[in-house]
């Protein structure tokens, strides 16, 4: 009797816990509580994970995690973004990173400060924009994907252990506009508040990825111009969302934006929108498999609304889903990486839950786990890839850690050697010739060699009376590492995306010039030579020599001719060819 008993209580259990399964999978009433503790757990051991490392690792595009720095070290100073410095990146990823210089101190820990910030916005955002519309499953996984993506120290589209925070901005982006793209794209199905916590939501994120890039801001008011047209929770309030657009675009034109919207339309002129529909094709091509399910999606949506089993907007929607998320792609330095195709998988499964709604939970509960899938596996790359991170960074034996400047506490693989390989007869084998004329650099720096130069820079200049900094590649985060307030006028990020400045706003108040030996992009270094080369000359003298820099110094009154002149459009030295053509 005992053992029947036994067997009884554990039969009942079993089905318990198969209906309470189903339950979440199928029935769109979640307890709050229980989203909050299923979502909120995984986010905040993940949050954990990634902060409770002593030192913040980067193992890959260092320069563009100092970009982010650098960037916070004028804002944390009182410059104005756009005005003081010029980026066509919006300023938000730097005041973050600056309040994290505020709570914590100026070092690289601070933008992992700014990101938890930004983590619990997107927490709140997506508890509130899933609790209304998916069961606990949905909801919890949705919550977790676009926290996960937020913590993710990867950049999307490229390896997980390719480690580093570099261009966070999509990262935050992506999470935003997937937010948004549920609010508008799947209806709202319990009542734990009104329509108009949906447009709060969306005001919020609309507003924060306009100053994050320009380019999520578009895709979010086009998403929801459509979802006006097309989606009848969104259509009824049609007046309040159309309110909301207006008021978002006439902030976007107001005066104190001009200055942000000159440093984008600047960018475009010189060729930063990536506009060649070859590379995209290939890019897409290239990437089929991952698309593929989505493209399956919309498949079986047009199948539904063939068969009059969905409206005509389920297909829509999948589609403008799949083609607004392609069009962000094609603006990103990534080539591969869909995040917000997950509104896909949603929309889809939420389509087939009500249409099956009469039918037996047991029957459609598989298919709607087989959606699930897609997004666990995404979940599933995120965990790894911060897992791994805090696992590599807490090994501190493997790493090269910096112990003095305001870079203190940033980690890279210690020893790693790329371009200081090419050092020979005392100078170095710096930039090669095509045939074309172009220079291609033999070697990378390596993250270690990276942070070595800067090292080094700092040596250079730390003896000297102070003075604004310049730095002849595509980042300077000299000013930040020594605490110095860095000069106006200059490109936070120098490359070929951004327009050459005048040398008298650039270099005036520009005390000493490094000129890389090993730069991060060779060609861009050899053009800012050529082009502010006359400048230097008349301005200029050099002052030192290091293995891995030229160091000039601006001329004061009184002082002789300069023996060895700054570098020109036609020096000759050996350890920087400049070609004449530039």
């Amino acid at each position: 009797m005992t053992i029947l008993a036994g067997r009884s209580a554990l039969g009942w259990m079993g089905t318990t816990a198969r209906r309470i399964f189903v339950a979440s999978v199928r029935d769109a009433h979640p307890q709050p509580a229980a989203l909050l503790a299923l979502a909120g757990l995984p986010v905040l051991v993940a949050a954990w994970l990634l902060m409770s490392p002593p030192h913040v690792l980067s193992n890959t595009l260092t320069w563009d995690f100092l970009f982010n720095l650098s960037g916070a070290w004028h804002v944390y100073l009182g410059h104005v973004a756009h005005v003081d410095f010029h980026e066509p990146v919006g300023q938000l990823s730097f005041i973050l990173t600056a309040i994290g210089f505020h709570l914590m101190s100026p070092g690289p820990y601070g933008f992992l400060v700014g990101e938890a910030i930004v983590v619990s916005v997107l927490f709140v955002a997506s508890f509130l924009a899933a609790a209304r519309r998916l069961p606990l499953l949905p909801a919890a996984i949705f919550v977790v994907f676009v926290c996960l993506l937020a913590l993710m120290p990867a950049n999307i589209g490229e390896k997980p252990d390719y480690y580093t925070f570099a261009m966070s901005y999509n990262r935050y982006g992506w999470s935003a506009f997937s937010i948004l793209a549920l609010i508008v794209f799947v209806p709202p199905r319990n009542r734990y508040g009104s329509d108009w916590i949906d447009i709060a939501i969306a005001v919020v994120l609309l507003a924060a990825i306009f100053y994050l890039k320009i380019t999520y801001f578009a895709a979010g008011l086009g998403t929801v111009a459509f979802a006006v047209l097309f989606q009848p929770h969104v259509g009824r309030r049609w007046p309040a969302w159309l309110a909301v657009c207006a008021l978002l675009m006439a902030n976007a034109l107001a005066p104190y934006n001009h200055p942000y919207l000159a440093d984008l339309l600047g960018s475009a002129e010189v060729g930063a929108v990536r506009s060649s529909l070859t590379l995209h094709l290939k890019n897409f091509l290239a990437a089929i498999g991952e698309y593929a399910p989505y493209l399956a999606a919309f498949v079986v949506a047009c199948w539904m609304w063939f068969t009059d089993r969905a409206a005509l907007r389920l297909p829509l929607t999948i589609a403008c889903l799949f083609v607004v998320a392609l069009l962000l792609l094609t603006q990103n330095t990534q080539s591969a990486g869909l995040p917000s195709t997950i509104v896909i998988v949603l929309v889809l499964y939420d389509a087939l839950r009500n249409y099956f709604a009469g039918a037996r939970s047991r029957d459609i509960a598989p298919l709607l786990l087989a959606l699930l899938v897609f997004p666990v596996f995404s979940i599933g790359t995120s965990a790894m890839s911060i897992a791994g991170y805090h696992a590599k960074a807490s090994h501190i034996q493997t790493l090269y850690v910096v112990n003095r400047t305001s870079l203190g506490g940033l980690a890279v693989p210690a020893g790693e050697h790329g371009a200081f390989a090419t050092f020979s007869r005392g100078g170095v084998d710096y930039p090669l010739r095509n045939q074309a004329g172009a220079l291609v650099p033999r070697y990378e720096l390596s993250q270690y060699e990276y942070v070595a130069t800067l090292l080094e820079a700092v040596d250079a200049v730390f003896d000297h009376e102070r003075g604004g900094i310049a730095v002849f590649d595509q980042v300077n985060p000299l000013p930040f590492m020594l605490g110095l307030p860095p000069t106006s006028g200059a490109n936070l990020w120098s490359s070929w995306s951004a327009p050459l400045r005048p040398a008298d706003e650039y270099l005036a108040h520009v005390r000493y010039v490094f000129v890389p030996k090993f730069s991060t992009d060779p060609n861009w270094t050899a053009t800012l030579v050529s082009h502010y080369g006359s400048y230097l000359a008349e301005h200029f003298q050099r002052l030192a020599d290091t293995p891995s820099w030229i160091l000039l110094s601006r001329l004061q009154p009184g002082d002789p001719v300069p023996s060895h002149p700054a570098p020109s459009s036609n020096s000759s030295a050996p350890y920087l060819q400049t070609p004449t053509n530039l």
